[in-house]
């Protein structure tokens, strides 16, 4: 889920003549020719690899989850495996596969933040792509298939035709160079190379963060955080609504006892909730219930799963009848396996259950 608190580490770019090679990696894990010119693969359905095993902590967690009547999704970085190789790739595949093709489960996230500070560019990230999903498809038909994404041109408002009640009309050069600064950062998360992934990667659903910028960078340019999230919703519902599922994504999870006050709670969650919503997302994912990160734990709630003002906002939500996302893993719970998914599901309907695949 993005963070958007610190970079992430790079991951190695593909190697010259990666293209053939994982070409045979998609040959391997479902038993066809593969054409990775084009992005593209043959690409025949077969069972999990009888080698393939389920951690049991993490089928556990996804029972649990089904079982509390909320939707488990299987979530892996197979990008990073793609970008290690065939064997490697081949492998998590396979893991991927057996534990996605348990009872309830409702998809597969495939990528975290893809094309993203991870070294990759928008030909290899739609190959893997257009490959991952064509397989995936096939060994578990009737799953679900998403990416998340940050597209930071949606939050610098530098698209063509950015409406011009949202902005003032001194700001064009600041938004553009906002905008063309990200995407010679990160390619891969250009508007054009998102259109691409939308239109060929063979995508169910997409996660989306919209990348906004500070309160005075907005005010620079004579609107607001709100205003700009709304404009960004439109866009992104206007070129992409019609062939995914959009979904919005936010990190809002917080190191200890919560900072935050009733007033800042609210406006978050309308910013990142409210908003989203009202301009074309389907639900909003909040990363994350618990994980450790920076040398602490980041939780949604307070700890040992105390409520606090952003929980209750969260929950008011899901009380008027918003699909909320989050992410577990069995490896950071705060009490229990039956007691954090039982407080979790309160709030969230969906849950983006870790594969335990690295």
């Amino acid at each position: 889920m993005s963070r958007q608190l610190s970079a992430r580490p790079t991951r190695p770019a593909a190697a010259p003549g990666r293209c053939a090679v994982l070409a045979a990696v998609v040959a391997t894990v479902v038993l066809g020719a593969a054409a990775c010119t084009s992005g593209s693969a043959a690409t025949p359905s077969r069972p999990p690899s009888a080698s393939a095993t389920v951690r049991p902590q993490y089928a556990a967690l996804a029972a649990a989850v089904a079982s509390h009547g909320a939707k488990p999704w299987v979530e892996a970085d197979l990008l990073k495996a793609w970008v290690a190789g065939p064997t490697r790739y081949a492998s998590v595949m396979d893991a991927v596969v057996a534990l996605a093709g348990r009872p309830g489960v409702a998809g597969i996230k495939i990528a975290d933040e893809l094309g993203y500070q991870d070294g990759t560019d928008a030909k290899t990230d739609l190959a893997f792509l257009t490959a991952t999903t064509r397989a995936l498809h096939q060994r578990l038909p009737g799953l679900k298939v998403a990416v998340d994404l940050i597209v930071p041109e949606l939050g610098c408002l530098s698209w063509a035709g950015v409406p011009a009640s949202v902005v003032g009309p001194s700001s064009a050069t600041s938004r553009g160079t906002c905008g063309s600064d990200a995407t010679a950062r990160d390619p891969g998360v250009a508007l054009a190379a998102v259109d691409r992934y939308v239109a060929q990667g063979g995508l169910d659903v997409l996660d989306l963060s919209a990348g906004l910028r500070t309160n005075a960078e907005y005010a620079a340019w004579g609107t607001t955080r709100d205003a700009a999230m709304a404009a960004a919703w439109d866009e992104a519902s206007r070129r992409w609504g019609g062939t995914v599922r959009l979904q919005a994504r936010k990190a809002l999870a917080h190191p200890g006892a919560y900072q935050g006050t009733r007033e800042s709670a609210e406006a978050d969650v309308h910013t990142y909730v409210d908003v989203p919503l009202a301009h074309g997302a389907h639900a909003v994912d909040i990363w994350t219930w618990s994980q450790p990160y920076k040398g602490g734990t980041y939780t949604l709630t307070d700890p040992r799963l105390a409520p606090n003002a952003l929980t209750a906002a969260l929950l008011d939500r899901r009380r008027r009848g918003v699909e909320l996302w989050t992410h577990m893993t069995p490896s950071s719970l705060q009490v229990g396996l039956d007691q954090d998914v039982a407080a979790a599901v309160s709030i969230f309907r969906g849950v983006l259950v870790a594969s335990g695949t690295g």
